[in-house]
């Protein structure tokens, strides 16, 4: 059974949809405000992997433009998953000619059989949204347990934080000590990174947790690092 309702979907659709007819083609238009932030959210979710070479899996993809940020990288491809058909569809005209690019629309715990394994998964903004029916937390512990089954590498996620004096109506506060439980439940190798927004967080999932009883050392790490 998934943690995200038909009626969330709908109402998450219903959201977008009207925001994009008002904004169109902004950040704006998925909920993340001033000119400038979102670069910062991509530059820190592709902070810790090189990306040269890999497939790339964008989980709630809006228009899919972590492609544009991560091309130069080179990557090897992009697949993104979007709910919402009108930004789908935008994605598409704006990136669709380019071979290494792929934007579907879908809920992703519903399709995520037939997605093919990928190098990582990214996911910026998905969790931000408070649900209508169910529990956040839940949802946020299966979308990663998912995400880090067809990731090779690992999984990247961004989280608006609890630790603030103010509460919008719309927007789920994670608690980082939760969100940091859940991920040490599906991995030893885990990153938590509060550094660059004070309001926001970030959250890495090293499918790799394998170590060398004599010294302790993640094998990940001696082979990132040359120890």
């Amino acid at each position: 059974m998934s943690h995200f309702s038909e009626k969330d979907s709908a109402k998450v659709i219903d959201r977008y949809t009207r925001r994009f007819h008002e904004y169109g083609y902004s950040q704006k238009a998925v909920g993340w405000g001033e000119k400038g932030r979102q670069e910062i959210r991509f530059e820190i979710l592709a902070s810790q992997w090189n990306f040269e070479g890999m497939e790339v899996l964008d989980i709630g993809a809006g228009f899919g433009d972590l492609y544009r940020f991560l091309k130069p990288r080179q990557i090897k491809s992009y697949t993104g998953i979007e709910l919402t058909p009108v930004l789908v569809e935008k994605g598409n005209e704006l990136y669709g000619q380019n071979p290494d690019f792929k934007l579907i629309e879908g809920n992703f715990l519903q399709i995520q059989k037939i997605i093919p394994i990928h190098d990582m998964s990214l996911i910026s903004g998905l969790f931000n949204f408070k649900l209508v029916e169910g529990n956040n937390y839940d949802f946020i512990r299966e979308v990663m347990t998912s995400a880090l089954k067809i990731s090779r590498v690992g999984v990247a996620a961004n989280f608006v934080t609890d630790r603030v004096d103010y509460h919008e109506e719309l927007i789920f506060n994670a608690n980082p000590e939760k969100i940091i439980e859940i991920a040490l439940s599906l991995t030893k190798n885990v990153v938590f990174r509060n550094n660059y927004f004070p309001f926001e967080f970030s959250i890495f999932l090293n499918k790799d947790d394998s170590f060398d009883k004599a010294d302790a050392i993640f094998k990940s790490y001696k082979k990132t690092n040359g120890k």
